[in-house]
């Protein structure tokens, strides 16, 4: 097992990989399900298809009123199945399956989409041989249709400036979403763990919104320009209603289509960092970093609103304050100069292959 699991992540690089007298880590791979049984098996066989031979596949139904069930129940002997007995939503979902997880990683597959057969092998690559080492790894999805088809081998969101990009820990939403979705990300079981909350009902839909966001602001974050996952287009999901129409369009819509407020993200990952200060300060070199941390998550005005915390926490929060809030602008900076500079060499591109155009036409 140790040989073949080395040999594939060895196909995606030219490197010599070796790991001495030490295991291979097995990954815990959760699909979560809610009345897609038109794609269930597709989805269910690409995970058990991986050519990384350690992988522990588990199940979550959400309580799918379709025919779903039955099709899981095909794979009792494969997979370890958690049924809901009544509908919870996808963070609850995802974390009914980590409660099952034996892996050192974790990834979450939505049971509408499916990964190419060496999409964990991929993220194993990042994870153990690239830094620095990151909470959680992010691949290039690629876009397909109900029936499968390839609409295009791009994901409007994904913003990877290189072809393996570092996400160091930020100030959250500036900028904004840079990731995939959902089914492109493996995460480090023990990260998950740290920032599991209770409070799933606030994010059934958008439950990477929370997770990989919290998992960025803890340990960062590796994306791969290579695509290994198909993200499917079918008009039904929850938040990415959006089809392919061309140019560079958001995947959803924060207006029309069913998004969890800034507001209650900052609000869940603030309150737990601060009611779990004993969990989560040890993870920062000193109190101040971790108050730092905190305010990555939210300004210090809404915090106030939040809920009440000790007078001595509002001091180091304080003291964080204008070192983040230069950090903040700086990023705001940043991406409008990246964005300005990226209009220009495309049009400056354009420009140019136009000349070239016409003087081939003229034959100058």
């Amino acid at each position: 097992m140790t040989d073949k699991a080395i040999a594939a992540v060895q196909a995606h690089t030219d490197e010599n990989l070796s790991i001495g007298s030490a295991e291979m880590p097995l990954v815990s791979v959760i699909v979560t399900s809610f009345n897609y049984e038109k794609y269930l098996r597709e989805c269910v066989d690409s995970c058990l298809n991986q050519d990384y031979p350690l992988i522990q596949l588990i199940i979550t139904d959400d309580c799918s009123s379709d025919g779903s069930r039955r099709i899981i129940e095909e794979y009792s002997d494969r997979a370890e199945i958690v049924l809901h007995h009544e509908n919870k939503g996808q963070l609850a979902a995802f974390f009914s399956g980590l409660e099952r997880a034996k892996g050192e990683f974790t990834v979450f597959v939505d049971a509408d989409d499916f990964l190419d057969l060496d999409a964990v092998s991929a993220h194993i690559y990042l994870h153990l041989f690239r830094s620095p080492p990151a909470g959680f790894t992010c691949l290039r999805n690629r876009q397909v249709s109900e029936s499968s088809a390839i609409l295009s081998s791009f994901h409007p969101d994904f913003i990877a400036p290189e072809e393996i990009t570092y996400l160091p820990p930020r100030v959250i939403h500036t900028p904004t979403w840079s990731w995939s979705t959902t089914s492109a990300m493996m995460f480090r079981t023990d990260l998950l763990r740290l920032i599991k909350t209770e409070n799933t009902d606030a994010f059934r839909v958008c439950a990477d919104y929370y997770i990989a966001h919290f998992a960025n602001l803890l340990g960062g974050s590796l994306l791969f320009d290579r695509a290994k996952v198909n993200y499917r287009r079918h008009g039904k999901n929850l938040f990415a209603k959006n089809f392919i129409i061309g140019g560079n369009r958001p995947t959803g819509s924060l207006l029309h289509h069913g998004h969890p407020a800034h507001e209650t993200l900052q609000k869940e990952i603030v309150t737990k960092m601060i009611e779990k200060r004993a969990e989560f300060e040890p993870y920062f070199s000193d109190e101040i970093r971790y108050a730092a941390a905190i305010l990555f998550a939210a300004p210090f005005e809404l915090i106030e609103n939040f809920l009440p915390f000790p007078p001595e926490l509002a001091e180091l929060l304080k003291s964080a304050e204008p070192e983040v809030m230069r950090i903040r602008d700086e990023q705001i900076r940043l991406k409008k100069a990246a964005r300005a500079m990226l209009d220009e060499e495309i049009n400056a591109r354009s420009l140019e292959k136009m000349k070239d155009g016409l003087k081939k036409r003229l034959g100058i």
